[in-house]
């Protein structure tokens, strides 16, 4: 997994405050163009919602390496349990919070 650091509480900012609520209504949207199976919107939403979160990121100082560095993890995590036979279940022995 990626290194953890030490979490660290954020001071509230009115740019991240706003780039959030921007955020939120980008994810609301995405999950309104698969509801409504609509491609186009869909790809237009996703690609506004990466772009909010790379600027609340970057204004939180946060690496997007690292974030890629999880999602790579997450990923690898999942292939190796599947190419193990081991199928993850809700309430299973072999449940993981890190699959993707």
């Amino acid at each position: 997994m990626a290194s953890q650091e030490k979490s660290v509480p954020f001071r509230k900012n009115r740019k991240v405050t706003k780039l959030s609520q921007r955020l939120g209504v980008s994810g609301a949207a995405c999950v309104l163009d698969v509801m409504l199976n609509d491609r186009p919107a869909l790809v237009r939403d996703s690609a506004a919602f990466i772009v909010f979160l790379e600027r609340i990121l970057k204004a939180r100082d946060v690496d997007a390496a690292l974030v890629w560095a999880e999602i790579d993890e997450r990923i690898r995590l999942a292939d190796e349990l599947r190419a193990s036979g081991i199928r993850p279940y809700k309430g299973g022995r072999f449940r993981s919070t890190k699959l993707p």
